[in-house]
């Protein structure tokens, strides 16, 4: 690490762009997640406790069903397909995910207007990972306790399991309303995020049938194609770009500071969700907008925030660079 390059350990107490927005506690509910994997357990033993209520089938069945229909998709290609696949990848993973869900909703590196923050919610639901509150009661749990024993999705538990399979273990309505109330207690108390909570599941499968609708009767009989590009190869690869987030960068890369967890910087993650892979930079400072903090970090979200701010869009944008050390 470059000397030149603060090290937030050393003012984590009062760097309030270091801390969470809700403080890290002892946990009390029974996430399968909760306890480091144990070598001497046995398969079984192992697997229950990672499913102590068994496997999410709606999403286990809902995932199987976006990469099967991302490979279909190789064999149904349209340009209008393609067009489709590549203006909402933006849409839904840059202003969505990185953009409304992550900085925005998450860390409050930023503020806007009424319409927009509702905009871009909307935004993050249609890439399929879940509800605006959902997503960022997990992503808060994350932070404090990255790497930990609690962590939703640490590579510590295996690189599958921060990739893909901490998505499948069921729980209950109790826990999952524990969780929103815990980790996320100031986006419960806005309405129009609860009413996208409680009808993401719903929002999500309507889809099909509406990409279907377009391709068939606006676009000339291509609704297969419309279903298969603009929905399952975009939500998959939507996905995996997010999820290298939670598993690679915690295994690859290198840090320009010292933080208490094992998060990497990856150029290649970066690419594919737009600067969210500079992960070392954010965790040293996770209410930064801006992601990238050396020349060659290039940053696509922030660019898009920075807009918003010269436009006047966005406001309180949290984008100063902790100063070098003497």
């Amino acid at each position: 690490m470059s000397s030149t390059v603060a090290n937030p350990a050393e003012n984590t107490d009062h760097d309030p762009m270091n801390q969470p927005i809700v403080p890290p506690a002892e946990e009390s509910d029974t996430s399968a997640v909760h306890a480091m994997a144990d070598e001497n357990l046995t398969a079984w033993q192992q697997y229950k406790r990672r499913f102590p209520h068994g496997v999410n089938w709606p999403v286990a069945l809902w995932l199987g069903a976006m990469h099967a229909g991302a490979v279909a998709a190789l064999f149904y290609f349209t340009w209008a397909g393609l067009f489709t696949f590549l203006a909402l990848h933006f849409v839904t993973a840059c202003l969505g995910v990185t953009l409304g869900y992550h900085r925005m909703l998450t860390h409050g590196s930023f503020k806007t207007i009424a319409p927009l923050r509702y905009f871009f919610a909307f935004c993050g639901m249609l890439s399929g990972e879940g509800s605006p509150i959902y997503w960022v009661a997990t992503h808060r749990k994350h932070h404090a306790m990255s790497d930990q024993d609690g962590d939703p999705h640490s590579p510590v538990h295996g690189f599958w399991w921060s990739h893909i399979v901490w998505l499948q273990p069921a729980k209950t309505n109790e826990e999952i309303t524990a969780t929103l109330k815990r980790w996320a207690p100031d986006l419960w108390k806005d309405r129009g995020l609860r009413a996208m909570h409680y009808f993401y599941g719903p929002f999500m499968l309507l889809t099909i049938p509406v990409f279907y609708a377009i391709g068939q009767y606006a676009l000339g009989g291509i609704g297969l194609s419309m279903v298969l590009w603009g929905v399952c190869m975009r939500v998959t690869v939507v996905y995996h770009g997010t999820w290298a987030v939670n598993s690679a960068t915690h295994v690859w890369g290198y840090r320009n500071y010292t933080t208490r967890d094992q998060s990497r910087n990856l150029w290649w993650v970066a690419i594919i969700a737009y600067g969210e892979g500079w992960h070392n930079n954010h965790h040293a400072y996770q209410r930064l907008a801006r992601h990238g903090h050396r020349w060659w970090e290039f940053d696509v979200t922030y660019g898009v925030i920075w807009t918003l701010k010269k436009l006047g869009l966005a406001s309180a944008v949290q984008d100063q660079l902790p100063a070098p050390k003497s």
